[in-house]
């Protein structure tokens, strides 16, 4: 699931690698009614496949399909990846979240360590 309150370049990212994994196409269109990407608008969410995504079906298709206008050209659903910038860069993000959750796990075992440092000179020191 993804999380409402990341920005929206990390939403949309998130979006097409699930997408992606699943093997669904999708629209810009699509994506703007899908509760995942709810709150942003078809010209975001198109702004942003523009900079993030692959020509999803040849050379071009890219402005074509993102491109909002009364022809509904971003209506063509197509199965979308992400370029080699974006998924290496989504990596590195997700590399540093784990770093930060590893930093939280080591700060804890480190107050039990402590913990019981303080336990074990305390305790032979009151039985003596």
């Amino acid at each position: 699931m993804i999380d409402k309150s990341k920005p929206d370049v990390l939403r949309v990212t998130e979006y097409v690698l699930d997408k992606a994994k699943l093997n669904t196409d999708f629209s810009v269109q699509s994506a703007a009614q899908s509760k995942e990407l709810n709150g942003i608008g078809r010209h975001r969410i198109a702004e942003i496949m523009r900079n993030i995504c692959l020509d999803p079906n040849g050379e071009g298709s890219l402005l074509t399909y993102t491109t909002v206008d009364d022809l509904n050209m971003d209506n063509n659903f197509s199965h979308w990846q992400l370029n080699a910038n974006s998924y290496f860069s989504y990596l590195s993000y997700q590399s540093v979240e784990q770093a930060k959750e590893s930093n939280k796990t080591a700060v804890n075992a480190l107050r039990v360590a402590i913990a019981a440092m303080v336990v074990s000179i305390i305790i032979p020191l009151i039985l003596a």
